[in-house]
């Protein structure tokens, strides 16, 4: 569907570069596509805090928790 509207050239050069985005249609339909998704991102979120787990050094380099560092 085509539309007509006044764009923050700003805001959108931000999520232009924010997003990897080359042209405003495709800045544009990944905005609403991550704000369409956001709730399912939010309930993966949820989720995975639920699980009993130590997610100390999750994010680290080689990405192994701790525990199985010390066990290698």
């Amino acid at each position: 569907m085509k539309t007509l509207v006044d764009l923050d050239d700003e805001l959108l050069e931000r999520a232009r570069r924010e997003l990897g985005t080359k042209t405003k249609k495709d800045t544009i339909h990944a905005a609403l596509r991550l704000v369409a998704e956001r709730s399912e991102r939010l309930e993966a979120i949820r989720e995975l805090l639920s699980i009993d787990r130590d997610w100390t050094g999750l994010l680290e380099d080689d990405k192994t928790p701790r525990g199985e560092q010390d066990a290698a």
